[in-house]
């Protein structure tokens, strides 16, 4: 009984700790959305295809915590914690 309840809590502990390395970024799926919403509500012509690579690299390693610059062409870096950014998408 004590060797099941030992097994069980290392595998919960194991689940936990490889969910935890799981990083916040978005599925390809859900990144697609996002820079397709994006792609639709530029007017200007900032979101080139190579600027929509980049969108989509920055939310699947990033996601929420991605953010877009404010040129032209668009940019797309990860916000850390500390509230600065840092390139994502091959930059």
């Amino acid at each position: 009984m004590v060797r099941r309840v030992i097994a069980f809590a290392g595998f919960f502990t194991l689940i936990g700790a490889l969910s935890i390395g799981c990083g916040s970024g978005l599925s390809e799926e859900s990144a697609k959305l996002r820079c397709d919403q994006e792609r639709t509500s530029n007017a200007a012509g900032c979101i080139t295809d190579a600027v929509y690579a980049q969108c989509l690299s920055c939310y699947q390693e990033c996601g929420n915590d991605c953010v877009r610059g404010d040129a032209c062409p668009a940019t797309f870096t990860c916000r850390d914690d500390s509230g600065s950014t840092s390139g994502a998408g091959g930059n």
